[in-house]
Order: C-alpha cells, then structure tokens, then sequence
C-alpha cells in the first residue's frame, strides 16, 4: 500500500473514468453490486474490451476493485458514488427548471430586488433559488485588498451599495 500514497489520483483521472456513459453505467452497477462481469456485460450491451477497457478506467483511478472474482467499490469509490448521485440528483433537479432558468437569463434585469422578485416567482426550488440569490450577493460585493504592516494583504468584502 505504500507505492498507492505515492501516486495521486487527480480530479481529471476521476472525472475522466466516470464521465463516459458506459463506464458510469458500469460503475452505477458496481455500486449496486447486482452483476459479475457476464451478467454486466449483457446486461449493458457492451462488448468484453468496452467492459473491460472502461472497468480499467475506474480500477486505475481507485473506485473499484477485484475482490474473489468480481468487482467491488472501494472505500474511496463509495464516496465518489455517494457524490455521484447527489450531483446527478442535483442535474435532474436543475433540468426540470431549464427553460425558467433560460428566462431569467433572457430578461435584461439588473441586480436587485426586480431580480429577486423574478427568481421568487420563477423558482419555488429552495436550492435553487438560493443558488441565484447567493450569486447575486457575490455580484454585488467588492473586494478590498488592505496591506498590512507586515506586508501580507488582507482581504476585506464590502457590499456595493451605489
């Protein structure tokens, strides 16, 4: 196991093994661990070198492992799962307000409270409303760099208020 603390696994390596629909499908599978390789195989439509090329994929950036002949999630894989699915919850989530969301980009509003009363009546998504509102604050923010005496900069936000 000391040779795995010496190599980093990168966000990209991750992103990149979970990213194609076949391998997330596979990965999906392994979290459920309903499947051994031929049933997965079928089940997915995929060939043997699909399979087995993707299933490299997520054995090289630590989410699986072969364990007594089939493939398991490692401890880190069932942290990257477990945020797998909240990120795709939150997709679906935001995909059910796509085009209100288009709408509110469309409207030529400035910041304030017209915007606020928009997302309000556009949004009745806590998450998601929060989401806009919060990106309005940090629109509406300055920042100020102060030098200190001992010449390290302190960073101070102020609300723009003209």
């Amino acid at each position: 196991m000391v040779g795995d603390r010496d190599k980093m696994i990168s966000k990209n390596v991750i992103l990149d093994a979970i990213s194609d629909k076949r391998a997330s499908d596979i990965f999906r599978s392994v979290a459920l661990a309903n499947s051994n390789s031929d049933i997965l195989i079928t089940q997915l439509k995929l060939t043997r070198k699909q399979y087995y090329s993707r299933m490299s994929s997520l054995k090289e950036a630590g989410l699986v492992k072969r364990q007594n002949g089939r493939y398991l999630l490692t401890s880190f894989g069932k942290v990257i799962s477990s945020a797998y699915v909240n990120l795709e919850a939150k997709i679906d989530n935001a995909l059910t307000y796509y085009w209100k969301l288009k709408a509110i980009d469309s409207m030529d509003l400035s910041l304030g409270q017209e915007r606020n009363k928009v997302i309000s009546v556009l949004i009745d998504n806590q998450e998601i409303e929060s989401v806009l509102i919060k990106e309005e604050l940090q629109s509406s923010t300055q920042p100020i760099v102060n030098r200190t005496q001992n010449g390290q900069d302190t960073l101070v936000t102020v609300p723009n208020i003209l």
